[in-house]
């Protein structure tokens, strides 16, 4: 039975008590108990604190939350259009700044977030966008599940782009699936609309996450006709704030593009997850013995303002009077009272009595983590029993982190894998200039056939020079007519 909160049981004719404790408590065939901490700390005893005397806390209040997070990097791509040179067609270098902002966030696997980015080349080219999207964690299937909606806005070639962007993804043991458009909305002659399909294969761990290779294939529209294409990306996790991700794709609209991003990402509050259970529990009225250098399992007794001199002694049974609702702090027969820390377990018989104490193995630890957990809500304290664990054993494996929730807290804050902003693709020039010269040219030829030729005007007259430079041209062959007519006529005289 795993068990966590703060209500106080009996084990025998003792008396469990906790302080911010997961356990597990399971009774074996021959009547005794096995007692496992997961995390915090549990004390047997005769007497302990009742639970009356527990301050209340809301349960809710306890889950572990994100914290909005600012991000700077550059991206970079271009495109080698029409046989051109890389990133001569067409392309771009910019610095990107972003902000992610968690909305609302609900028993520690729900969440809906705002993420917004602007990027530019300091040159005339810059974009921005921004997206409202709902995360959630499925504990039946360990599943991520991700939706959004996004605008995004952009100005590098003398026309404004805009487009609504849509997209949905779901991630299963770091594998994920997803699909995303993008419609537009300006009436730019080299607009794209776009529908992209993505399978994101994990290929290596690198400490909590992992190097991800996706396969994606993608459907273009614009200058009138539909293309469809490839994209081959890496996305590569650097700890908890660098992420370095490149791309590749070929279709017959834009040929061979490249591009990649670097970001650098940083908490606003000190960490990317605020988790209440990590914070220090301070008594409501402190006492000396409660300080770590005193809490030896002794009560101690503080002779203040004495003649005698400042010293501490060990208080007489006649001295000692402990409180009802303070037992758990002033036990002073230390014997009677056991201690099991995080990682640690007992084995107490059926009245109690203590049998045997030992820390837990690596798979011991797991075992119960699979066992009691798995299919399971997450707890307030699952990402603190990760915690332990790496501090006991090292890093978990891929179940145990899915398990705890690990996956879903760095998911949770990751953005969308989408291009956004200025780093969307737009028809290249070349490309696009070649319709526009033959719609030109007939249009035209249109007109020319519909309208009566003008005679030429005044302002024309730089247009009619050509022609009489071209009959200066011809002279030479005017007087050899003119004098080949005079020899006839001259001929016909004297006959």
């Amino acid at each position: 039975m795993l068990v966590n909160g703060p209500q106080n049981s009996c084990l025998g004719t003792k008396v469990l008590g906790i302080r911010g404790t997961t356990y597990v408590l399971s009774v074996q065939e021959d009547g005794n108990y096995d007692l496992a901490v997961l995390s915090g700390e549990a004390t047997v005893g005769d007497a302990l604190e009742t639970p009356g005397s527990q301050s209340s806390t809301d349960i809710l209040s306890l889950y572990p939350t994100l914290n909005p997070v600012i991000g700077f990097g550059a991206s970079s791509w271009g495109s080698n259009s029409s046989g051109r040179a890389l990133g001569e067609a067409a392309g771009l270098i910019l610095g990107d700044a972003s902000v992610f902002v968690p909305l609302s966030q609900n028993l520690g696997s729900t969440l809906l977030y705002s993420y917004s980015t602007a990027s530019s080349n300091f040159d005339g080219a810059w974009g921005a966008s921004t997206e409202l999207g709902y995360k959630w964690f499925n504990p039946d299937d360990r599943s991520i599940s991700s939706l959004l909606i996004g605008y995004d806005g952009w100005d590098g070639s003398g026309c404004f782009h805009s487009q609504v962007a849509v997209g949905g993804q779901w991630q299963k043991d770091r594998w994920q699936f997803g699909v995303t458009g993008g419609i537009p909305l300006d009436q730019c002659a080299n607009n794209l609309g776009f529908a992209i399909g993505q399978v994101g294969i994990p290929v290596a761990d690198l400490g909590d996450q992992s190097i991800t290779l996706s396969l994606s294939p993608y459907v273009l529209h614009g200058t009138g006709d539909s293309y469809g294409g490839g994209r081959v990306g890496l996305n590569v996790p650097v700890g908890d704030q660098v992420i370095l991700s490149a791309y590749g794709q070929y279709d017959k609209l834009l040929d061979t593009v490249v591009g990649g991003q670097v970001s650098y990402r940083f908490a606003t509050n000190g960490g990317f997850v605020n988790d209440p259970n990590l914070r220090a529990k301070t008594p409501e009225s402190p006492t000396p013995w409660q300080a770590g250098e005193f809490n030896t399992g002794r009560a101690t007794q503080v002779a203040l303002n004495q003649d005698r001199g400042h010293a501490f002694s060990q208080p007489t049974s006649e001295e000692t009077t402990i409180s009802s609702t303070n037992l758990n702090n002033l036990i002073s027969n230390a014997d009677a009272l056991i201690r099991l820390k995080a990682g640690e377990e007992a084995t107490f018989s059926p009245d109690g009595t203590l049998l045997s104490q030992q820390m837990m193995s690596k798979e011991r630890f797991s075992q119960l983590i699979i066992e009691t957990m798995s299919g399971q809500n997450l707890l307030p304290e699952s990402h603190v029993i990760n915690l332990i664990y790496q501090q006991l054993y090292g890093l978990p494996d891929r179940t145990l982190l899915a398990i705890l929730g690990s996956d879903w807290l760095i998911e949770a804050r990751t953005p969308y894998p989408r291009l956004r902003g200025a780093n969307n693709l737009v028809v290249p020039d070349n490309k696009l200039s070649k319709k526009e010269k033959k719609e030109d040219k007939d249009n035209q030829d249109d007109q020319d056939n519909q309208e009566p030729k003008e005679e030429p005007k005044k302002e024309d007259k730089q247009q009619t020079e050509p022609k009489q430079i071209s009959n200066d041209n011809k002279e030479p062959e005017t007087s050899e007519t003119q004098s080949q007519s005079t020899s006839t006529s001259t001929s016909t005289s004297n006959l």
